[in-house]
């Protein structure tokens, strides 16, 4: 009984502490973020997540911020209503990919200034994501989430 007692106890414990980013994650993500409301971290992959809703003036609505383990900030993924898109990526996927269905798209914002679109797709039952910058150019990007 004991023993079954810590087992769970200890179960818990580590459960906690994946929920919760590391002090100097999260010293990162309320400088970036200081208006950040109800943020939900999670950890895969010696990165941490914050899923939270942005409530700056530029007010992004709900995203995810990516840091490492030690803090530094990776990018952010914004879903993008089609409607809210440049014209431009719109109309390069919808020329591009003609056959696609069920497209949606998130914006990345990266480090360096620069945001690029990601576009998944459904081409014949396989799903396929594409980047471009927001005047409808593909881009090569490494997303590692």
């Amino acid at each position: 009984m004991m023993v079954s007692l810590l087992v769970s106890a200890g179960c818990l414990l580590a459960q906690h502490r994946q929920d919760r980013a590391p002090q100097q994650v999260q010293q990162t993500f309320q400088r970036d973020y200081p208006q950040a409301d109800n943020a939900t971290w999670s950890h895969k992959n010696s990165q941490w997540s914050a899923r939270f809703d942005d409530k700056s003036p530029n007010d992004n609505g709900e995203m995810v911020a990516h840091y490492s383990h030690t803090g530094k900030y990776i990018d952010s993924h914004i879903p993008y209503d089609r409607n809210d898109v440049p014209a431009a990526v719109v109309k390069t996927t919808h020329r591009r990919y003609r056959d696609a269905r069920d497209e949606s798209y998130t914006r990345i914002d990266q480090p360096n200034g620069l945001s690029l679109f990601q576009v998944l797709l459904n081409i014949g039952g396989n799903q396929k994501k594409v980047y471009m910058n927001e005047d409808g150019q593909e881009r090569r990007y490494t997303d590692r989430h």
